[in-house]
């Protein structure tokens, strides 16, 4: 299916593939504050990364320095979230669907999720400053909103987390405005991991003593 053609100014509409291709849910394209209308919203926010089916929902959340996530459990098994990622180490020690912990960001960088107890259980934050990520949709799209003044020609980046789990394997894209206002970015991304692997010890032993 071909993207619709933009009639208006200062629009720019991207399409997020892989090698083969095949459209790519949860890139995420960054852009300079300076570039972006207005309109778009460059204040911390309070996003939600919920669990659902011992799955992280959303798989990848953009959000910006001093914004803080919350983190309700969905499930009725308790969870143990934490990361390791530099930008923001930290540990949600087993909790239930009564709590609704949350954690500031205060630094920009990718930050992964894990589960302690559940190891299939992997999500990304990609915390900017300065500048403003957005995550393409299911169908691999995003439209961009920019300023009156953007310069006609101007870079973005653009990362998946199949990537790799930092910024340095990002791809640099060059936008010309003069040329184009609809722009496909392939990305040379890694295959997702099989959901069927063996347990880890924790897993197994929660499983045993039926306190999951």
């Amino acid at each position: 299916m071909l993207l619709p053609q933009l009639s208006w100014a200062n629009k720019l509409q991207l399409e997020i593939v892989d090698k083969r291709g095949d459209r790519l849910a949860n890139a995420a394209v960054i852009v300079d504050d300076r570039y972006l209308a207005n309109s778009v919203d460059k204040t911390p926010q309070v996003v939600t990364i919920d669990q659902v089916d011992r799955q992280f929902v959303p798989f990848l959340t953009t959000l910006r320095v001093g914004s803080e996530a919350v983190f309700p459990n969905s499930d009725n098994i308790r969870h143990h979230v934490y990361s390791f990622s530099e930008p923001k180490p930290f540990e949600l020690k087993l909790y239930s669907d009564k709590e609704r912990p949350s954690v500031f960001f205060n630094k920009p960088g990718v930050v992964t999720l894990g589960c302690n107890i559940h190891d299939q259980m992997i999500a990304h934050l990609l915390v900017t400053d300065g500048q403003t990520a957005t995550a393409s949709n299911d169908q691999g799209q995003l439209l961009l909103e920019l300023s009156d003044s953007v310069p006609p020609q101007f870079s973005i980046t653009v990362w998946h987390p199949l990537q790799g789990e930092n910024l340095s394997v990002a791809k640099q894209v060059e936008i010309d405005l003069s040329q184009q206002q609809t722009v496909k970015v392939a990305l040379d991304v890694m295959p997702e991991k099989a959901d069927d692997e063996p347990k880890s010890r924790l897993e197994q032993r929660f499983n045993r003593t039926g306190n999951l």
